[in-house]
């Protein structure tokens, strides 16, 4: 019996869950109809975060600084969860391409028993150790901090879970299922925030338990979806213990997403506890505003960059490489144009936007400070994502992850070892912006050069240039 008999549900319903035509000539539409599902249900993620910070602002300022204290162990973790996902996405893509469904079945059922061991040993190391891992948490601060991450640990196999069912989905076709379910997540998590918080009394605890019965309630969705076989993949415990091998290609496929995501993980931490150095709680508060706006405007840009990963991809497999040049051009256009956007914006109504999440005068002095700095380079954040993608369509996850490992990587460490010992509060923020600044010309760069080769390509001058640019990572 083939998929389409198996699934459940209406044809109308069926035609929804239907994969676009990636071939399709209308190229602007198809950006549109890939990237506007992918961009929305980042876009709610990042408003739902932002939302709670703040309902968590009207606490008070060192639940703030707690919260953020927090953000990168979980962003550790979720890490992972990442690295799994993208690995299985392209894996269960590839098997299912091959006609092979029962490989693309395994390959989603050992991954996801794998995150989800994952993330429950994860939680019990957290609970044996959990200030080891407050990395520059205050006095102050530190016993929020603590009581938050034993709740919050409870969500960390779950998240685990929804984050590999995503890339499933998405895997699939299924991108709006998946956007669905995020919204449907997160927007009930923004109900839950002020009734578990001011309702029961809860504070920052009541953060927690929000977020874990609104995950409690994405899996149940997903749980139906693969119920009632809505989907290609079928879930299955008949794997083997042999077929643990299987998570070889998986693991490596991702582990370029994982390498970024923890240097950006371990990047928030290290400049978390610089700020702490110099203003204490204040510090961390209002560099964690700035990061938490950053993160508003960035999650857009991505799902966008997401979206045309696959147009992108599928049009580099089949030679078309004037295709991949009209896809790289119009997506550095959008990209640039959201991220501009959205950074101009900030920077004119920086303590404005600051005054959201508190009302503090010192920690919104800290935070428009931040906010210029970090919004200032990221005018160019959507080169960045258009070079990365590019690179990825092109099979090239080594470029990929040298420009991906840029701006929290390699270029912002060494600028934190020598800027703030000299400069102080302002070092830090210099080196956050230079950080930034330099990644965003280096993506200029390579972009341009890379276009460059893909236009005399597509003119079949392809004896006279080199196949990549030879000075791009």
């Amino acid at each position: 019996m083939n998929d389409m008999s198996e699934m459940n549900g209406s044809p109308q319903k069926r035609r929804r869950l239907a994969p676009e035509d990636l071939a399709s000539p209308q190229l602007f539409r198809l950006l549109l109809r890939l990237g506007l599902p992918a961009m929305f249900g980042l876009s709610i993620n990042a408003a739902h975060h932002t939302i709670n910070m703040i309902f968590v602002g009207m606490i008070g300022e060192d639940q703030i600084a707690a919260i953020m204290i927090v953000l990168p162990i979980l962003m550790l973790i979720a890490a992972f969860g990442e690295g799994i996902g993208v690995g299985v996405a392209t894996e269960v893509g590839r098997a299912l391409g091959a006609g092979n469904r029962s490989r693309a079945s395994t390959l989603a059922s050992i991954s996801l028993a794998a995150g989800v061991v994952f993330g429950a040993a994860s939680a019990v190391a957290i609970v044996a150790f959990p200030s080891f891992l407050l990395f520059g948490a205050t006095p102050a601060i530190e016993p929020l901090a603590q009581h938050y991450l034993l709740i919050i640990v409870v969500s960390i196999p779950l998240t685990m879970a929804q984050i590999i069912l995503d890339f499933l989905a998405i895997a699939e076709g299924n991108a709006r299922f998946s956007m669905w379910t995020l919204v449907a997540c997160f927007a009930l998590n923004i109900i839950l925030d002020p009734i578990m918080i001011f309702g029961f009394g809860l504070g920052l605890q009541g953060v927690a338990i929000a977020t874990i019965l609104s995950q409690l309630v994405a899996l149940s969705i997903y749980g139906a979806y693969h119920a009632r076989r809505l989907g290609t993949v079928r879930l299955t415990f008949g794997w083997r213990f042999g077929d643990i091998r299987h998570l070889k290609p998986v693991l490596a496929v991702g582990a370029p997403t994982t390498l970024t995501s923890l240097a950006t993980a371990g990047a928030i931490a290290m400049i978390l506890s610089v700020a702490g150095t110099y203003y204490g709680e204040d510090g961390i508060a209002g560099i964690g505003i700035a990061l938490r706006l950053l993160a508003v405007g960035a999650l857009p840009v991505i799902g966008i960059s997401l979206g045309a990963q696959s147009i992108l991809s599928f049009a580099w497999g089949r030679g078309d490489i004037s295709r991949v040049l009209s896809a790289a051009r119009m997506l550095s256009a959008v990209t640039s144009a959201v991220g501009g956007a959205f950074g101009l914006t900030a920077i004119v109504f920086s303590e404005h936007l600051a005054s959201f999440f508190t009302d503090d005068a010192s920690v919104i002095s800290i935070a428009g400070q931040a906010i210029v700095a970090t919004h200032l380079p990221f005018l160019l954040f959507g080169l960045r994502q258009t070079v990365l993608i590019l690179f990825q369509a092109q099979g090239r996850p080594k470029a990929a992850v040298a420009v991906g490992l840029a701006q929290n990587g390699y270029l912002l460490f060494p600028l934190l070892a020598l800027l703030p010992p000299f400069f102080g509060f302002s070092g830090l923020l210099g080196a956050m912006f230079l950080a930034s600044a330099l990644t965003g010309l280096l993506s200029a760069v390579c972009l341009m050069r890379t276009l460059s080769a893909l236009r005399q390509r597509s003119a079949d001058h392809v004896a006279s240039i080199r196949p990549y640019p030879s000075f791009c990572p």
